[in-house]
């Protein structure tokens, strides 16, 4: 019965359920084409000529989807808790009326639970329907967009929609819990009550989880000094949300405080923010709703562009402090390896030979960017040394790992390793870490004489008495022909950084382009929603002799003064994440000094705009509606 009344409410009073039905569709298929390209890839890596640097797309790829994935699925819990929040608050009366007549918290409970239920079969359904026709343009956009240069054939769309209609359901639900647990408690007097005081104060649950998020966020400064630079790029973009969930548990009491400071210079000399900043202090439910979203995503966002910004930084930083070589060769052909390790002007010459290493795991094969390397080359060349173990005893079945990949893996100095080389299985004993420097050379580093292959680069020092120049020009004269290319160090380490600022800001367009639109519909909902709560005081506003224009600068004040509270929130946890992920990454350079530092401010400020444009132009919207009707009061007097 609760149902089927469920099922008649969402179909007679269905505007206020937009936001949560555009929220799960969007993650619904959002999941699915993440299931579908992670199923993708794995077929594809077990492909005859699959190289490792298409290995390496390949698991960055779906590392990056399932970041991604995450992430949505954060964000349309948002969406959902706030728009089923809002409508318990609409509808307080009417549950009020529902336990005046009989019904019990426990019915009211599976009613509002019944709701977010036909909201989410709803959305499954449309989300399974557009997944389903967009799966193969979405393997196609991938490649387009230059994320992998091989070709994703589109896997059984059937695993994908088993995973995501759940998935789908199991959101709506954990969304719409605490908005039930609230339905459930309204007293059956709320059906008489003209008005309610909004509580403030956070509840126990809120208050023991806030409390918990912030003590994990005190534990992360307290150790922050201790993060290995990989560990601090994770809390980059993980603790975002943990600090977001906790400010949001005292989200009633935050931006209310945090909106009516913000309006203190503007309230003597404007009504309109007098009228706004009142209102934002005491109906601390809508400050907090909007809000949500808007530091959910600025949060996040803006920790996740810093992040992968201070990482490029932390990486060259790590290339520049250990290449020694003047000079670097992009070898074009099987002849120029050779010729650059002749040349007379050339004292060493480090090849890197790439190779990909096929590793038995505990539960599944994987496979790893690895390299054949001459230590001593690779020693004078690269400043290859060892932080734990010796390098000198990297010749036979061995092994040297980064000290990035123990942290991956979990194995360390002296533990075993099965994988497969040229073809045949051979147990390699750790003997060496080496520090993280992924463009110098791979995660694995196995002796010269265990594989054979074609070099890429070639890392050049000249002789003694050579300049770099005049090695340069002797080198070109040398490899005519061959179409390969002599740059400098300088030159090598800039375009390296160049590329991976690109690649990170595609990533940022797959990770934060879903985000962005779950945070625009929460944003747009909330405000809109919020409005039409509160037609009763512009209506007792309009009574009293308020314009249109007032009560529109008034809607804008108020989405003004909670938009900049929630952005003021959201760079104030971009700034800490930023100085935990610098910190850990200066400590490993050596000092703060020896690390550039480089703040990415247009994306930054993009995400503030584009959070301030849609909550103020949500309010004047929500604003021109209100204040539509048959009587004009555009000519009064101010």
């Amino acid at each position: 019965m609760m149902l089927q009344l469920s099922r008649q409410t969402v179909r007679r009073g269905w505007p206020p359920y937009l936001g949560a039905f555009a929220g799960l569709a969007c993650g619904v298929v959002l999941i699915a084409l993440t299931v579908t390209i992670v199923a993708s890839v794995a077929a594809t890596e077990n492909r005859p000529g699959v190289t490792a640097a298409d290995l390496a797309q390949l698991d960055g790829l779906s590392s990056l989807f399932g970041v991604m994935a995450g992430v949505s699925v954060f964000m349309a819990i948002l969406v959902v808790g706030s728009t089923f929040g809002f409508v318990v608050a609409i509808r307080r009366r009417e549950l009020g009326l529902l336990r005046l007549l009989g019904a019990t918290p426990r019915q009211v409970r599976r009613l509002i639970l019944g709701e977010s239920a036909v909201v989410a079969a709803l959305a499954v359904v449309a989300g399974c329907l557009v997944t389903t026709a967009a799966a193969p343009a979405a393997l196609g956009l991938v490649r387009t967009a230059g994320i992998t240069d091989l070709h994703l054939s589109a896997p059984s769309p059937w695993l994908a929609l088993v995973i995501a209609a759940p998935s789908g359901t199991g959101v709506a639900l954990l969304g719409s819990w605490r908005s039930s647990r609230r339905a459930a408690k309204v007293p059956p007097v709320a059906a008489i009550q003209d008005a309610v005081v909004e509580r403030r104060r956070p509840s126990v649950v809120q208050l023991a989880v806030g409390t918990l998020c912030l003590l994990a966020v005190g534990t992360a400064v307290a150790v922050v000094e201790r993060f290995d630079p990989i560990f601090a790029l994770l809390v980059g973009i993980f603790l975002p949300e943990v600090v977001v969930i906790g400010l949001l548990c005292f989200g009633t009491v935050v931006f209310p405080w945090l909106a009516g400071l913000l309006a203190r210079p503007f309230v003597r000399r404007d009504v309109a923010a007098r009228l706004a900043r009142d209102h934002v202090r005491t109906a601390a439910r809508t400050p907090a709703a909007v809000a949500a979203p808007v530091v959910a995503i600025s949060a996040i966002a803006g920790s996740l562009i810093l992040t992968l910004s201070l990482t490029a930084d932390w990486t060259i930083a790590q290339d520049r402090a250990q290449l020694r070589a003047p000079l670097v060769v992009e070898l074009g052909d099987s002849r120029a390896a050779g010729l650059v390790s002749r040349d007379p002007a050339v004292a060493v010459a480090d090849l890197r030979l790439p190779l990909s290493l096929r590793l038995d795991g505990d539960t599944a094969e994987q496979t790893i960017n690895a390299e054949a390397v001459d230590v001593v080359a690779a020693g004078r060349a690269r400043g290859l040394h060892a932080v734990r173990g010796d390098l000198a005893a990297l010749h036979g079945n061995t092994l040297a790992v980064s000290r990035g990949w123990t942290t991956d893996s979990g194995k360390n100095l002296g533990d075993s390793v099965s994988a497969e080389v040229n073809g045949r299985t051979v147990a390699l004993r750790i003997v060496a870490v080496v520090p993280d420097a992924p463009d110098l050379y791979g995660e694995l580093l196995v002796p010269s004489d265990l594989a054979t292959g074609q070099p890429d680069l070639a890392f050049v020092q000249p002789r003694p008495g050579v300049t770099s120049a005049a090695a340069a020009t002797a080198l070109e004269s040398r490899l005519r022909g061959t179409h390969s290319e002599v740059v400098t160090a300088e030159t090598w380490l800039d375009r390296i950084d160049h590329d991976t600022r690109k690649n990170n800001n595609l990533g940022l367009w797959v990770l934060l382009g879903p985000s962005g639109l779950y945070a625009g519909i929460a944003m747009v909902n909330s405000v809109l929603i919020g409005a039409s709560q509160r037609r009763r005081q512009r209506r007792i506003l309009d009574q009293l002799g308020a314009t249109r224009e007032q009560l529109r600068r008034t809607a804008l004040w108020e989405g003004g003064l909670v938009g900049g509270a929630a952005l003021l929130v959201g760079a104030a946890v971009t700034g800490f994440v930023g100085w935990i992920v610098h910190r850990a990454t200066a400590a490993d350079v050596g000092s703060a000094g020896d690390l550039e530092l480089t703040v990415p401010w247009l994306p930054l400020g993009a995400v503030a705009v584009t959070c301030a444009v849609l909550v103020l132009g949500a309010a004047l919207t929500g604003a021109r509606e209100r204040s539509a009707g048959p009587v004009s009061r555009g000519s009064r007097p101010r």
